[in-house]
C-alpha cells in the first residue's frame, strides 16, 4: 500500500485487486482529520495508519463510509475516533450483526476470493457507526468543509459523496458499479446519478477502485454504460 498526497489537504491510499482493498481517503482539517471509508480489516486500518504516522499526519478523528459492503467497512471496528454512517449504510450493517452467526464467516469467504485471501490470518469483526446521519451532513475540519450526502446508485441504495468544495474533489466510493456480484448497470439507476454529478461543482473524483478521473472524464465513462 502506499499513501499518495492529492494536495495540501488530501490523501489518498492505493487500491489493491488481489485483496479488494479500496482506497482510503484522508483530509486534514486545522481541528479535525476525517478518512473516507473504514477498509476491509483491522489489517487494513493498521497498514493505513502506519503510512499515515510515517507521513506525520495525525490519525483520524472522523471516519465516514460510502456504503455499507465489507471491503470499506469491516475495518471500522478498529479505526481511530468515530464513525459515521448514512442511515441506509446502519440499516445494512445491523441487519448483518443481527443474521451474523458462526456460519456466515465461512460463507463469506467462500463467497469471493479476494474476501478469503484478506482474512486468511484474521477474524471478522462487522459493528455499526457510532454516529449515524440522515441523507447528508457537513462537517467543519477547520479550513476545510466536506459536505457528505446520499445519492442514488446502480451500485447499493445507500451511497454516499464526500465532496470537497473549496478543494474541488469529490470522493464516490463505489457507487459507478453495477450491483455485486454480476455488476450489471442498471442504466435507470445510473441516469440520475449521471445528472446528479453534473450538477455537482468538482473537478477531480475519487473512486475505490480505480485511478482518479477528471470531472468530464467521469461522466464520459458513465455516459457509455447507458
Amino acid at each position: 500500500m502506499e499513501l499518495k498526497r492529492i494536495n495540501e489537504r488530501v490523501w489518498v491510499s492505493s487500491f489493491e485487486e488481489d485483496r479488494d482493498r479500496p482506497v482510503i481517503g484522508y483530509i486534514r482539517g486545522d481541528k479535525l482529520c476525517l478518512a473516507v471509508d473504514a477498509g476491509h480489516s483491522r489489517e487494513h486500518v493498521e497498514e493505513f495508519y502506519e503510512l499515515l504516522k510515517e507521513n506525520e499526519l495525525p490519525l483520524p478523528d472522523l471516519t465516514i463510509m460510502t456504503h455499507w459492503h465489507w471491503d470499506h467497512t469491516f475495518g471500522m471496528f478498529a479505526i481511530n475516533g468515530i464513525s459515521l454512517a448514512e442511515k441506509r449504510t446502519e440499516a445494512h450493517l445491523k441487519e448483518l450483526i443481527r443474521d451474523w452467526n458462526d456460519e456466515t464467516e465461512d460463507k463469506m469467504k467462500a463467497m469471493d476470493e479476494h474476501i478469503a485471501l484478506e482474512y486468511k490470518d484474521q477474524k471478522m469483526h462487522v459493528v455499526g457507526a457510532d454516529l449515524v446521519f440522515d441523507e447528508e451532513i457537513s462537517l467543519d475540519l477547520g479550513g476545510i468543509h466536506a459536505s457528505c450526502f446520499h445519492v442514488g446508485s446502480p451500485h447499493t441504495d445507500d451511497a454516499v459523496l464526500i465532496l470537497l468544495p473549496k478543494e474541488r474533489l469529490l470522493f464516490f466510493g463505489d457507487c459507478i458499479s453495477g450491483e455485486y456480484p454480476e455488476w450489471i448497470v442498471d442504466p435507470e439507476r445510473m441516469k440520475p446519478l449521471i445528472s446528479k454529478l453534473e450538477e455537482l461543482d468538482f473537478d477531480t473524483a475519487i473512486g475505490g477502485h480505480w485511478k482518479a478521473f477528471a470531472k468530464e472524464e467521469l461522466l464520459e465513462e458513465l455516459r457509455k454504460e447507458i
